[in-house]
């Protein structure tokens, strides 16, 4: 997983900032991260495929993470 817990996400179609929960499965080629933001005042849980989110910035623009999280 290159993700890591803490790390600001979007999902790639577009969507609110989001935070990386944890890694939820790996049984698959791609791992499932659990993510939780906040929307109308209310805190929400979803769980993605790793691949389908972005790195973004404190701002909410895209970041390298080649060059950000990967070791």
């Amino acid at each position: 997983m290159w993700l890591r817990p803490g790390n600001l996400v979007r999902h790639k179609s577009g969507g609110p900032i989001m935070v990386v929960d944890r890694e939820v499965s790996h049984s698959s080629n791609e791992p499932l991260v659990s993510c939780v933001w906040i929307e109308a005042g209310q805190r929400n849980y979803a769980s993605f495929k790793e691949g389908t989110l972005q790195l973004v910035g404190g701002d909410g623009s895209p970041r390298g993470y080649e060059s950000d999280v990967r070791p």
